[in-house]
């Protein structure tokens, strides 16, 4: 195996973790990760994350790239569906205030977004890597 195929492994490595690691801090329940969000997008990410995997031990780097693009994508709509979740869970709360407070209480866990993001982003970059060939 050549390194872009060890860096694609990385970044599908890095996905698996990521979607594992807590992602979401709610007071009373606790640490939420990929599952407890949505379980759908969970599975497309694993899917996707699979995929490139499978694509960097076959050396395809065309399926780690593609992978690669799918779960930034999915990712990044989870990101923004949650944030619209976590400011409009507590509407039905009839004092603003309350329900500014409420809605600050639940926070957001960087390590297992930013783990994801970083695996989709190698997994897209390693399949660019151009080999140097030795004579």
């Amino acid at each position: 195996m050549t390194f872009k195929n060890y860096l694609g492994l990385l970044g599908a490595l890095l996905v698996i973790a990521g979607g594992m690691s807590p992602m979401l801090r709610i007071p009373v329940i606790g640490n939420w990760n990929y599952w407890d969000v949505d379980v759908v997008l969970a599975s497309l990410v694993y899917a996707l994350a699979a995929a490139g995997l499978l694509g960097a031990i076959l050396r395809k780097p065309y399926i780690v790239k593609i992978s690669g693009w799918g779960v930034l994508v999915v990712v990044l709509f989870t990101l923004i569906a949650v944030f619209f979740k976590v400011n409009d869970y507590f509407s039905f709360i009839p004092f603003k205030k309350l329900a500014r407070v409420a809605t600050n209480m639940v926070h957001y866990k960087w390590l297992g977004w930013i783990m994801l993001f970083s695996g989709a982003v190698i997994m897209i970059i390693s399949s660019g890597i151009k080999q140097a060939r030795i004579k």
